[in-house]
């Protein structure tokens, strides 16, 4: 699978708090988080920062379900932020990829494409 992956400038915390309002400011939203470093302190396992931002936007998920309701399979889609040797490393999905299999679907992972590569910038 394709992943657009950069370095954030800022640290992990920081990091985090600038993708989250990115992602509102641009027009999608946080769904869900995954922590996890949170999970796995539960079970007494200690790690860096690690956490995984679901978001996606409910009017193109109609978008999707109207196109080919089996492509309700992709969303959200995922931006990963973790740390490693002292940086904080960003990961997003392809859409693109992602949808390629779906009947219809090409304008909005397109679109998609560059709303996450404008969310990823403010931490650029």
């Amino acid at each position: 699978m394709k992943v657009k992956e950069i370095v954030s400038k800022f640290g992990f915390a920081e990091t985090v708090e600038l993708l989250e309002r990115s992602v509102d400011e641009n027009g999608l939203k946080v769904v869900s988080v995954i922590d996890a470093q949170a999970n796995l302190k539960k079970i007494g396992v200690e790690i860096k920062g690690n956490k995984i931002l679901e978001v996606f936007n409910p009017k193109l998920a109609m978008e999707v379900f109207d196109s080919d309701l089996r492509a309700g399979i992709v969303p959200p889609l995922r931006i990963y932020i973790y740390e490693e040797s002292d940086k904080t490393h960003v990961a997003v999905q392809n859409a693109v990829e992602l949808f390629s299999t779906f009947n219809g679907l090409l304008d909005i992972a397109q679109r998609l494409d560059k709303i996450l590569n404008i969310v990823i910038m403010a931490i650029q």
